[in-house]
């Protein structure tokens, strides 16, 4: 298993966003996101950092498309966002420091 450095480090080098992590019972989590993957593409649109994830986010509002990079291959999951935050709300809960 890849340390948080060394995958942060290979979701800059693939121009996307690490995954930490997801929080218990949220749309990622049930579609089988996880510790490792690294998140390529949400909703056709790259997301090199937090701020085009968000951009890219609100383009869907009931489900999400993300395409990432596992094990050496992507995979591309429709996630269903039934019950989930809104991206402001997400975005509130980190600090600019986290964002930048």
């Amino acid at each position: 298993m890849l340390s948080s450095e060394q995958l942060t480090k290979l979701a800059t080098a693939l121009g996307g966003l690490p995954v930490l992590g997801c929080r218990p019972g949220s749309p990622a989590e049930r579609a089988g996101v996880r510790y490792g993957d690294v998140l390529l593409t949400v909703n056709g649109m790259p997301v090199p950092d937090w701020h085009a994830y968000i951009e890219a986010r609100a383009k869907r509002q009931q489900a999400m498309e993300i395409a990432i990079f596992r094990g050496g291959e992507e995979i591309v999951i429709e996630l269903s966002l039934d019950g989930a935050i809104s991206p402001e709300q997400w975005l509130e809960t980190f600090t600019d420091d986290e964002l930048d």
